[in-house]
């Protein structure tokens, strides 16, 4: 009977990965993640190990190994990390000693190895939001001296809940409304589907280059009501050209996403494809 993986990736060479993973006689489930009840659902799938993919979005699988680790019931099952530039991963090897890190090419041997020794002592780490515990929100959402942040449907009050904001920081005008280009930042707080559907395309394309986006949405939990979610959130930037890198609880009502524009490449007659 082939060992079960469980192979978590935001590449776009996943099924590239999941088919060379079978082929080495692992049987790979590669859906897609579903982040309600992750640590319930990977437990109760009881996969011979965890592989994943750092080649995009590194710090994803941070916090999903970081929730994993955090967890009594799913601590046991092995985790191997695959791929990913070495010094974007150097946090993660640093965090997590115990579990290995392969090149894609040679990862079907980290994983057998790592299935036969299991983790005889793992790390236990504290969860990706618990790593953040005690900083103050200006630091969680990388704001930083000299920055210029521009805000959108801001709560009334919420600089004044950023803690000690860094000396320097600018708060501007919106942009793509009043066409500020200097911001390096920018806050937007969605409230309902709709407002999402139809601003989100005319956020980005009024999003200066190179600068960044926090995309922040009502909790579940929270007191707020909202008709959607992360995921929502995701699948909306993703179609006007965004792609997420960070996440961020700000308070008991919102959460959020962090976005830059996709990059895009140079064809050879000149012209820009993505």
């Amino acid at each position: 009977m082939p060992a079960r993986l469980r192979l978590i990736s935001w590449s776009p060479e996943a099924a590239v990965h999941a088919k060379a993973l079978r082929s080495a006689g692992f049987q790979v489930d590669a859906t897609a993640l579903d982040t309600s009840r992750l640590v319930s659902r990977i437990r109760d799938a009881a996969p011979a190990a965890v592989v994943i993919d750092l080649e995009r979005r590194p710090s994803h699988g941070h916090a999903v190994a970081s929730l994993l680790r955090s967890s009594k019931s799913a601590r046991e099952i092995p985790i191997v990390f695959a791929g990913g530039d070495a010094e974007k991963v150097a946090r993660l090897r640093a965090a997590m000693p115990d579990a290995p890190f392969a090149r894609w090419k040679d990862a079907a041997r980290a994983i057998r190895q790592a299935i036969a020794r299991g983790p005889a002592q793992p790390v236990h780490v504290k969860s990706y939001m618990q790593q953040y515990a005690g900083s103050s929100l200006a630091k969680k959402l990388d704001l930083k001296a000299g920055m210029s942040v521009a805000l959108m449907g801001e709560p009334e009050g919420f600089v004044d809940t950023l803690g000690e904001v860094t000396e320097g920081i600018e708060f501007v005008s919106p942009i793509g409304r009043l066409g500020n280009k200097r911001a390096a930042l920018a806050m937007w707080f969605v409230r309902s589907g709709s407002e999402l559907a139809a601003e989100v395309a005319f956020v980005s394309a009024g999003l200066p280059r190179d600068a960044a986006l926090w995309i922040f949405f009502p909790k579940q939990s929270g007191r707020l009501r909202a008709d959607f979610n992360q995921n929502g959130v995701r699948a909306a930037a993703l179609r006007a050209g965004m792609v997420d890198y960070k996440i961020c609880s700000v308070d008991a009502d919102w959460s959020g996403l962090k976005f830059k524009k996709r990059k895009t490449k140079m064809a050879v007659n000149g012209r820009k494809s993505s």
